[in-house]
C-alpha cells in the first residue's frame, strides 16, 4: 500500500487559519490533542504536515510525524507506525535514520512471514534511492504470505503457495490447478478470506462442510451468506456449494434449506438473491413488501417462490392474484388467465377470477395460448378448449408446433389420439419439416418407437438439416446428442432399408456441417457395421505437389485448432448477452461455426483422396498431371510452356493449369507432335518433361 497522499483531506478551517499563522505552538497542542482522540485519522496529520512543510517549515512536522509513530507503537498498532514511517520518508529521503526506523518496523511488523528474507533481499532500503517508494513496495508484497487464503474472481477460494518478488509472480492454488499472478494482478483480484469465512472452510474442512450440507441445509447457507454480509445472488449461492452438496441432490438440498422461516429469495431469474433476516416474521415482511412493489407478472413468481412459507401469505397472495386478474382480464387476457389460475391454487376453495369462459372469448385463442408462459397454466386452457370448441383438435395441432414444454407436448399428443388420422399427419408434417416446429421434431424423434417412424434415411436427412437450421439454434446441443453411441442417427443408419440409402445417408453425413469429427465418426461406423460393402467406395483421387498438399494440412490445422475454438469462444461470450432471437453476434458466430465445420470436413476428406505428384516417378511420353509442355502456336509459330497440375496448385496466371480444367483436357493423353484444339487455337505439342 502506497502512503496517504496529504491532500487527500481538506482540512478545517481553523487548522488551516493556525498554518497560515504559522501557529507552530497552537498546532502541536492541537496534533497532541488529536492524536489522543483520533489516531486512526492519518490522512488529517499528513494533511497538517504536509501544510506546514509548504509555508517553509520541514523540521517541525517531521518531528510531529516521528511523536505519531512512536504513538501508534506504543499502543500497538504497527501496520499504522508503518504508514507513517513511510510518509516519514517520503517527506525526507535523505534521511538516513528512516531507512533503519523502516527496515526494523517492517521486520517487528511482519516477524514470521516466510517471504521476509527474500523480499527485504529484493528490495535494500539500504541503498535505495527513494526509501517510501522502496518500503511501499515491500510492505505490498508482505500483505501476501504463503499459506494465506484468498476469493479470485472465476477461481473460488485458492492458497498462495509461493511468493516470487524476483520473477514478480505470486503462485495460488485453486484445488489443485496453480495460477501465478503478478504483484498488480494480485493487489486487483485478490479478497483476503478471514480464518472464519466459508470458503476457507471450504477449503480447509471441507468434510464438516458436507455433513452439515446432509444434516442442516438451512444453516449450511446461513454459515454462507453471513460470509458474504448476509446477501447472494442464487447463482452464486449455488456456485460456492458446489462441491460440498452433489449435483444429483442439489434440488433435494434446496428445497430443504428453502423451508426455513428465515431464508429469503427476492427478485426474479437472474436477479434472484438470497438472504438470512433476522427472525420469520421480518422474512414475511420483506416478501409482502417487495410483492407489493411488484408488477403483476413478477407478483406471480414471487407467489410461486414463496407461497409455502406461511398460511396468511399465502391467502394475501392469493387475493391480491385474484384482484390483478380482474384488472388485466381486458387488455391481457393470457396474463389475466395466469393469474387467476395461481391464485386459484393457493386458495382452491374461492372462484376463479378469470374464468374459461371468459378466456376463450379474448379473440384468438392461438396467439392467447402462445402468451402464456406457466405451463401448468397452459395445460389447463388447453383442458378448456378441449372441453368447449368443436375445432379443439386443430388448435390442438396449431399449437403442438410452438409449444415448447415437453409435458404439455405429451397431453397434446394423448388428447389428439382422440382423433388419430389427425395426429398421424401430424406426426408426419413435423418430422419432415423440422423448422417448422423445433422442439416438437425433437420430442418425436425422442418419442416415436420405430414403427411410428417414417423411413429411417428420411429422419436421417431431417436430423442433419436440424443440425444447420436456425430454429435450432437454442436446441443444437439435444441435436448433436442424437450422433453419439446409442442415440438416436445411429439406430437410424443401424436399420437403413438398403445400400442406396446407407450410402445416401453416408454422402449426407460426410458433406454435414455442425457435427464434431468424433460424432460425425460414431455414426460412420455404425453404418459402415450395417453395409461393410461400403467401406472401399470408389475414389476420386487428387493429385497435387507435395507443398500443396502440405499447405492444405496447414490450412486444416489451422482452422481445427486456431479458428473453430476461437469461434467457439466467439459464441459463449455473445450467448451471455442475452435473448438469441435477436442477438446478431451470436447468429453471426453460429454461422461462421457452420462454415468452419463444413470447411474442415471438406478438406480432411479431399486431404484422406490426395496423391502425391512426384517429379522422378512422372511418365512424360504423354501430357498428364505433372508435365511441363511446350506448345507452339500453328498458325503463328510463336512457342508458350505450360504446365499440368492438380487443382490445388492451379495458377492461370503463371500458366499452371489444373488437370480438371479445359485447357488441360484438351491436352491430356496428346504425345510430341499431336496438335490440340484449345479455346485460344491450335498448337502443335512440341514437347512433354515432367514439370521439374
Amino acid at each position: 500500500m502506497p502512503p496517504m497522499a496529504a491532500a487527500a483531506t481538506r482540512l478545517p478551517d481553523d487548522v488551516t487559519a493556525l498554518i497560515d499563522r504559522r501557529d507552530l505552538e497552537g498546532l502541536e497542542d492541537l496534533w497532541t490533542r488529536r492524536m489522543e482522540e483520533t489516531p486512526e485519522d492519518l490522512p488529517f496529520f499528513f494533511g497538517v504536515a504536509a501544510a506546514v512543510k509548504k509555508k517553509g517549515n520541514a523540521e517541525a512536522p517531521l518531528s510531529w510525524l516521528r511523536f505519531l509513530a512512536d504513538y501508534q507503537r506504543e499502543n500497538g498498532r504497527e501496520e499504522a507506525r508503518l504508514t507513517v514511517l513511510l510518509e516519514v520518508a517520503r517527506m525526507s529521503p535523505t534521511d538516513g535514520e528512516i531507512r533503519k526506523e523502516l527496515d526494523e518496523a517492517l521486520r517487528r511488523r511482519f516477524a514470521g512471514h516466510a517471504a521476509l528474507p527474500s523480499v527485504l533481499a529484493q528490495f535494500p532500503l539500504a541503498t535505495a534511492a527513494d526509501p517510501s517508494e522502496t518500503g511501499g513496495k515491500i510492505l505490498r508484497w508482505l500483505r501476501f504470505a504463503p499459506g494465506e487464503c484468498f476469493l479470485m474472481a472465476g477461481h473460488g477460494a485458492g492458497r498462495i503457495v509461493e511468493l516470487n518478488p524476483a520473477l514478480d509472480f505470486i503462485r495460488l492454488d485453486f484445488g489443485g490447478s496453480r495460477l501465478p499472478l503478478s504483484l498488480v494482478s494480485a493487489e486487483k483480484n485478490l479478497v483476503p478470506l478471514s480464518a472464519d469465512h466459508f470458503l476457507r472452510s471450504k477449503l480447509e474442512d471441507l468434510p464438516s462442510l458436507r455433513e452439515l450440507a446432509a444434516r442442516e441445509p438451512a444453516n449450511l447457507v446461513r454459515r454462507l451468506l453471513a460470509s458474504f454480509g448476509g446477501e447472494l445472488p442464487l447463482t452464486d449461492v449455488r456456485e460456492h456449494l458446489a462441491g460440498i452438496v452433489d449435483e444429483a441432490r442439489w434440488a433435494s438440498f434446496w428445497a430443504a434449506a428453502r423451508k426455513h422461516p428465515q431464508l429469503l429469495i427476492s427478485g426474479t431469474g437472474k436477479a434472484a438473491k438470497a438472504s438470512w433476516t433476522e427472525t420469520a416474521g421480518a422474512a414475511d415482511h420483506a416478501v409482502r413488501e417487495e410483492f407489493l412493489r411488484a408488477d403483476p407478472a413478477t407478483r406471480l413468481e414471487l407467489a410461486r417462490k414463496n407461497a409455502r412459507r406461511s398460511r396468511d401469505l399465502a391467502g394475501f397472495f392469493a387475493e391480491s392474484l385474484a384482484a390483478d386478474a380482474v384488472q388485466a382480464a381486458t387488455s391481457r387476457p393470457a396474463l389475466a388467465w395466469e393469474l387467476s389460475q395461481a391464485a386459484a391454487r393457493l386458495a382452491p376453495d374461492r372462484p376463479e377470477a378469470f374464468p374459461a369462459e371468459g378466456l376463450l372469448s379474448a379473440g384468438d385463442t392461438l396467439a392467447v395460448l402462445a402468451q402464456i408462459r406457466d405451463y401448468t397454466a397452459r395445460e389447463k386452457a388447453l383442458e378448456a378448449v378441449r372441453a368447449r370448441r368443436r375445432d379443439w383438435a386443430d388448435v390442438f395441432a396449431s399449437h403442438f408446433a410452438q409449444e415448447e414444454d415437453a409435458r404439455v407436448l405429451e397431453r397434446i399428443y394423448e388428447t389428439l389420439g382422440e382423433v388419430p388420422e389427425r395426429r398421424d399427419e401430424l406426426t408426419r408434417r413435423t418430422l419432415r419439416s423440422p423448422r417448422v416446429a423445433p422442439r416438437a421434431f425433437l420430442w418425436l424423434a425422442e418419442r416415436l418407437p420405430p414403427e411410428a417412424r417414417p423411413p429411417a434415411h428420411a429422419l436421417f436427412h431431417s436430423l442433419l438439416e436440424a443440425l444447420r437450421q436456425e430454429e435450432f439454434s437454442g436446441h443444437r446441443a439435444r441435436v448433436k446428442e442424437f450422433f453419439e453411441p446409442g442415440g438416436l442417427a445411429v439406430a437410424l443408419v443401424q436399420s437403413a432399408a438398403s445400400e442406396s440409402d446407407a450410402r445416401d445417408m453416408l454422402a449426407g453425413l460426410e458433406r454435414a456441417g455442425g457435427v464434431e469429427d468424433y460424432r460425425r465418426g460414431v455414426v460412420r461406423e455404425a453404418l459402415l457395421m450395417r453395409f461393410p460393402q461400403l467401406r472401399a467406395p470408389a475414389r476420386e483421387w487428387i493429385y497435387a505437389t507435395p507443398e500443396a498438399i502440405a499447405g492444405r494440412r496447414r490450412e486444416l490445422q489451422h482452422l481445427s485448432q486456431v479458428e473453430l475454438p476461437a469461434n467457439a469462444e466467439a459464441m459463449r461470450t455473445a450467448k451471455d448477452h442475452g435473448d438469441l432471437s435477436e442477438n446478431f453476434e451470436y447468429h453471426a458466430a453460429r454461422q461462421r461455426h457452420e462454415y468452419l465445420s463444413a470447411r474442415i470436413a471438406s478438406i480432411a476428406d479431399e486431404l484422406s483422396r490426395s496423391r502425391a505428384l512426384e517429379a522422378s516417378g512422372v511418365d512424360a511420353s504423354e501430357v498428364r498431371a505433372g508435365t511441363r509442355v511446350t506448345l507452339r502456336d500453328a498458325a503463328t509459330g510463336e512457342q508458350r510452356v505450360v504446365t499440368i497440375l492438380g487443382p490445388w496448385d492451379s495458377k492461370p496466371e503463371a500458366a499452371i493449369y489444373s488437370y480438371e480444367s479445359e485447357f488441360a483436357q484438351a491436352l491430356i493423353g496428346k504425345a510430341p507432335g499431336e496438335t490440340a484444339s484449345v479455346t485460344d487455337g491450335v498448337f502443335v505439342i512440341d514437347a512433354i518433361a515432367p514439370w521439374r
